[in-house]
């Protein structure tokens, strides 16, 4: 059996996408891959987590801003239970805006199956202890018995940066399967097991759609030695027009008589979806009511009344191309912030209507996180207050008047500012 390298790479980095902006598009983030093992199994799946902030319910206690999971991994095939690995993890932050994914923060963790050949589901299922909210995600992979071929190759990971130093790769692991929000490029990532002398290899990728070729990309001729290397591929998305899903392939060939044989190929699936325009096209008409706090009555007037959907859609991508920060690239760091908080305070703040439309919601779309939160009671007529604290100690004071949970904003009494983006 080949002997395993001492590092599959030199550390870790994980990246979300656009993470300095996410407030939950995904719960959490999970990715599956399949390497040779050199302990007595045939295989191992290697299993990479990511849990955003904005994902858990926080408590504040002593200063401190705490959350705790249960984070538990199951592998099956067939239906039959292989392994289970759990752990639990208290999470703690120093500012409500940490607690609430102000910048990003999210906790990453890692774990490891030996398995033999077959195929199977790993099944994450994430819980959130104070809220008692329960998400599982879920992917299918197949172990082959590498040892069975002089020449294999491993799953691929999604990479969004590579360095090499002293001859190892320091990589950035993409934990998702959306490549939509990648601006440039990425790289295909995997292990190359050779048994035998060393050999010239050429390695292609390919993207397949509902099972025909979308794009072949340029072969890479590497020389690959006896054991075990770590290969690269690197996908350029800026000259590729992707949307929906597809099939991501890495085939190594040899050349006999100028004519190319494949000799062994990987894959994986992956998406291009660029997620917060989907949430907000998908009910078009919903997102153009959602502009009410960044745009002005007879902006929305006029796009409520265009009578075709395309069109529709067309100058709701041309309102928020004019108020792109970053005109020159495809990320709209404006739209993706603002239905973020959308999507946020539908989750969090909804009461007899949709979190957004809430007051909560209102201030919340509008001014991003508040840097604390006052939790206050007035005991003799069970009034619940909550007191949002943002830069320049501007408060805005909320009551819960009927034990509902419908907080309505008392303080100010007037709140009519519209959305802007700030960097």
């Amino acid at each position: 059996m080949i002997k395993k390298t001492t590092l599959i790479f030199v550390s870790i980095l994980m990246l979300l996408l656009n993470s300095s902006n996410s407030m939950g598009m995904e719960n959490f983030y999970l990715d599956a891959v399949v390497f040779n093992s050199s302990d007595s199994t045939e295989g191992r799946i290697d299993v990479y987590i990511v849990v955003p902030n904005e994902t858990l319910s926080f408590e504040n206690l002593s200063d401190n801003f705490i959350a705790n999971i249960n984070l538990q991994i199951e592998l099956t095939s067939d239906g039959d239970k292989i392994d289970r690995q759990n752990i639990k993890k208290t999470i703690t932050s120093s500012t409500y805006e940490e607690s609430q994914g102000g910048n990003g923060e999210f906790n990453k963790y890692f774990f490891r199956f030996l398995v033999n050949g077959g195929s199977y589901n790993v099944e994450a299922k994430l819980t959130d202890e104070l809220s008692g909210k329960k998400f599982t995600r879920n992917r299918e992979v197949t172990v082959i018995d590498f040892d069975k071929f002089d020449f294999s190759v491993s799953g691929i990971l999604l990479v969004s940066q590579i360095e090499e130093l002293d001859g190892k790769y320091r990589i950035t692991p993409y934990i998702s399967d959306n490549i939509g929000n990648l601006e440039d490029n990425f790289f295909a990532f995997f292990e190359v097991y050779n048994k035998n002398d060393d050999r010239e290899v050429k390695l292609q990728y390919k993207l397949l759609k509902n099972g025909n070729v979308e794009v072949n990309g340029q072969t890479k001729d590497i020389t690959v030695p006896v054991g075990v290397s770590q290969q690269f591929l690197n996908i350029n998305l800026s000259n590729l027009n992707l949307t929906g899903e597809y099939t991501l392939q890495v085939i190594a060939y040899k050349e006999e008589n100028g004519e190319l044989e494949t000799i062994a190929i990987t894959q994986r699936s992956i998406k291009h979806k660029q997620d917060l325009y989907s949430f907000a096209t998908d009910d078009i008409d919903k997102a153009i009511n959602m502009l009410r706090y960044v745009a002005n009555d007879e902006t929305i007037d006029k796009l409520e009344s265009i009578k075709s959907k395309d069109e529709k859609e067309e100058r709701f991508r041309m309102f928020w191309k004019e108020l792109d920060p970053t005109p020159n690239t495809s990320f709209n760091e404006s739209m993706n912030e603002y239905y973020q908080r959308i999507k946020y305070a539908n989750e969090q703040f909804k009461s007899y209507s949709d979190g957004w439309l809430t007051d909560m919601g209102m201030v919340f779309v509008v001014m991003g996180p508040p840097l604390s939160v006052e939790k206050q009671s007035s005991f003799g007529n069970n009034i619940q207050y909550r007191v949002w604290v943002y830069p320049g100690n501007r408060t805005f004071l909320f009551a819960d008047r009927n034990g509902f949970g419908n907080f309505r904003l008392e303080r100010p009494y007037l709140f009519n500012e519209k959305y802007e983006y700030r960097n």
